[in-house]
């Protein structure tokens, strides 16, 4: 395991950090990028106008459960951690492994409580065991396929360890959904350096269904393989039944290239038809095609955070989109960390994002792959 014990020579100050929630793109990933880093670093922070700008402003169940849950990870001591609460005060101490268990109440994602105590808790001295409660298929974050086939794939390959294991799908309203994951001791030491995925090798994909007729899945199977055909490109979809106390589609299809990977999927809802399901998913597949972006939108922005902590060389790749999202991102993590980020581009078009550590960036002559901690 190697990572720079500099980098945390560097940042581990008492100095508080003030964050205004409703900058940028104002939303939830505000807040859970700055608990992450909070725990990681152990800089103290207080965050006001929390998710100003959303239609119910403030704390929902999903962003109260994870300030709690990485509170309890790091022994934080915590104000404002209310239901609807627009200001927060997090002051971490030592981040602990262990067994955990929380139950976010609703429908809201378990994925992004997950991504939020996956950094710290790789940074523990032990294995952990997290199992969470709550949607697992809802929009507006990733689903757990997602995290399973397309997040951790990437986490692997940059020196994480975990694995992860949907119990029950939760999707919306019902919610109800249960993921266990374990996270060992480990540390991203190796850059992404990606500007070329290489030529398409195959689409590969799962239509789900939870609690229908097994048709709904075959339908949308059906409709994405017309889709593929028509553009001549090779693809095999797999059907599947997830438990889960409600009902729910869902298509995922992930796209194997020479160097790198893309995933994109879409879920059903009340009055949606299969057909709809894995056109909405297709397209999203298709539009990346159309652009030199290494891997999808969504995993540009989520890979920010671990490129962020690698002590060597730049990483680069190239996005299909430059979100705001991914812009907001970036700033909340250089209060936390010293990087400085070169991105070459437009908002919401493709682009360029590069990251350098600014220690290594300033210790040209002693570059290597990591120092021990």
């Amino acid at each position: 395991m190697y990572i720079c014990s500099a980098l945390f020579l560097l940042i581990m100050t008492s100095e508080l950090i003030k964050i205004d929630g409703s900058f940028g793109e104002g939303g939830g990933q505000i807040l859970r990028t700055s608990l992450s880093l909070s725990a990681i670093t152990k800089r103290p922070f207080e965050i006001y106008n929390i998710r100003a700008s959303r239609k119910t402003p403030g704390l929902s169940h999903q962003h109260l459960q994870a300030v709690n849950a990485t509170a309890r990870i790091c022994n934080a001591e915590v104000t404002g951690n209310n239901l609807r609460s627009t200001t927060l005060g997090f002051y971490p101490n030592d981040i602990q492994h262990g067994t955990f268990s929380f139950n976010i109440g609703t429908a809201g994602s378990v994925s992004l409580v997950l991504q939020t105590l996956f950094y710290p808790l790789s940074f523990a001295k032990g294995t952990s065991i997290i199992t969470i409660t709550g949607g697992t298929h809802v929009s507006h974050s990733p689903c757990t396929d997602y995290l399973e086939r397309q997040w951790l794939f990437f986490l692997r390959k940059m020196g994480y360890s975990a694995e992860i294991q949907t119990i029950r799908a939760g999707f919306y309203p019902r919610g109800g959904g249960e993921v266990v994951m374990k996270i060992n001791p480990s540390h991203a030491q190796h850059t992404i350096q990606m500007e070329d995925r290489g030529r398409l090798l195959q689409i590969k994909g799962i239509s789900s269904v939870s609690n229908l007729d097994i048709n709904i899945a075959k339908r949308q199977q059906l409709q994405a393989q017309k889709q593929f055909l028509e553009q001549k490109l090779p693809c095999e979809i797999s059907l599947s039944e997830m438990p889960a106390f409600g009902k729910g589609t869902m298509l995922l299809l992930v796209g194997e290239f020479e160097y790198s990977q893309c995933c994109y999927f879409s879920l059903g809802e009340i009055g949606k038809r299969a057909e709809t399901v894995a056109e909405e998913a297709c397209n999203k597949f298709s539009a990346f095609l159309k652009t030199r972006g290494v891997f999808d939108e969504y995993l540009a922005d989520q890979l920010i955070i671990p490129l962020a902590l690698i002590m060597a060389e730049k990483s680069i790749f190239h996005t299909p989109v430059i979100t705001q999202h991914l812009l907001t991102n970036i700033e909340i993590i250089k209060k936390f960390i010293p990087i400085d980020v070169a991105v070459t581009g437009n908002l919401n078009e493709e682009g360029t994002i590069a990251i350098r550590h600014l220690y290594y960036a300033k210790n040209a002559d002693k570059r290597q792959k990591g120092y021990a901690f």
